[in-house]
């Protein structure tokens, strides 16, 4: 399995090597992304009666709904197994997940289609958000992605906000940001939007911490100061006492306390002349970071009022929706683990003939999909059956025996 294979590449002349690792290792991190996106979602059922749900992957539909593209009334969105069963073949934009969505396939938004898995949507989803995504485009540039006139590779990165989908280089940064240095983003028009945000960046750098980086405010309205009764010690002290009382005597009740409930505000003071100090653009924030968010009254009203509530709750977070997508389809082990075992029972011969299969079905299929974009045709179901079907029978017809049959999954 540590050997390397030539392929000569038609497009260069540039030498590229594969290995049956790489190959495994690709398969694998597909998978994962798979597993991540649509792991979390119902994939036979509508999710409509499920009302607004809390995080899901969604479809909008193109053909169902073509105005879409240029009129923002007409936007849609489709849950994972509508775009299954009610909507194969179709032109559908992949919209990653959104945040409490109920689906439209079916309902008001789309009246001339029929939903296969729940016919009766008649109420309308007022409470669905539909950003520019639903109409195929993305970022403070408006362009669609992938984008056919943009040559310059770059990270698209979603706000956990807004939900938009933004360029690395367009978020008014002074330098790029690596994933492996933050959890979530906020964009620039969602950190203005949401001033008291600013308030923590720079403060909240280390995950493992217990408190914030800098001087809190504490209000401690409420707190009843007529209350001069002794320290903490005295109703320790008094239950000592009271249980030393001579035999026979019934112990003096203990005076109830008043509950002292103090609403104290942890929200950073912003220092206008201090280093950690927002200036502009999107913030990054690092994995858990909205533990750290003040949960005052005072605080969660203010979130109410912006409509961002939802970054109290641990469950809104991608990240978790993600693991769950995971931890459902995780009991047999990866595709990697598993190719790799049963790479392990294959002799050298056999890996060649696996990997110069493997090369030509690749070379193969690429030059069926060039087609499509040339001709600007979407590729369906059908089309990827045919080319399978016809690999196939030339594999018949010239006596290739092709792969081991007990290495396929």
């Amino acid at each position: 399995a540590n050997y390397k294979m030539e392929q000569k590449a038609e497009q260069d002349q540039d030498t590229s090597y594969v290995t049956m690792p790489d190959i495994l290792q690709e398969q694998e991190e597909l998978e994962e992304t798979s597993r991540a996106v649509l792991g979390g979602s119902d994939e036979k059922n509508c999710t409509y009666t499920k009302g607004y749900v809390g995080r899901q992957a969604l479809y909008a539909c193109l053909t169902c709904v073509p105005e879409a593209r240029g009129i923002e009334s007409k936007r849609s969105g489709i849950c994972l197994a509508c775009s299954l069963q009610c909507h194969d073949n179709h032109e559908l934009l992949e919209l990653y997940t959104k945040r409490h969505f109920r689906c439209d396939c079916g309902g008001p938004r789309m009246p001339e289609v029929k939903c296969k898995l729940e016919p009766r949507k008649e109420e309308a989803n007022d409470r669905n958000r539909y950003n520019q995504n639903f109409s195929g485009l993305y970022c403070v540039c408006h362009r669609p992605y992938p984008d056919p006139d943009d040559d310059v590779q770059d990270e698209m990165v979603q706000c956990v906000v807004c939900e938009d989908w933004y360029h690395m280089r367009h978020l008014d940064l002074d330098e790029p940001k690596s994933s492996k240095d933050y959890g979530e983003m906020v964009c620039g028009g969602c950190m203005e939007a949401n001033p008291f945000l600013q308030n923590y960046v720079g403060k909240i750098e280390d995950p493992n911490k217990t408190t914030l980086d800098d001087t809190v405010q504490v209000d401690v309205t409420g707190l009843d100061e007529s209350n001069d009764t002794a320290g903490p010690s005295e109703p320790k002290q008094r239950r000592l006492d009271d249980s030393k009382a001579p035999a026979g005597e019934e112990p003096q009740k203990q005076k109830e306390e008043p509950v002292v409930s103090l609403d104290i505000c942890t929200k950073p003071v912003v220092v206008a002349d201090g280093e950690k100090v927002y200036k502009k653009g999107a913030a990054f924030w690092v994995e858990g970071w909205r533990k750290y968010l003040c949960q005052c009254k005072a605080c969660v009203e203010l979130y109410k009022k912006h409509g961002v509530e939802y970054l109290l709750d641990e469950q809104d977070t991608v990240k978790y929706y993600e693991d769950v997508g995971k931890q459902k389809h995780g009991s047999n082990g990866s595709a990697y683990e598993q190719g790799m075992q049963m790479l392990g029972q294959l002799d050298r011969v056999t890996q060649v003939d696996m990997l110069t299969e493997y090369n030509r079905m690749t070379s193969r299929l690429r030059e069926f999909l060039d087609q499509f974009v040339t001709n600007q045709q979407v590729v369906t179901r059908d089309d990827i059956n045919e080319f399978f079907a016809k690999l196939n029978k030339e594999r018949r017809e010239s006596g290739s025996s092709g792969p081991p049959p007990y290495f396929c999954r």
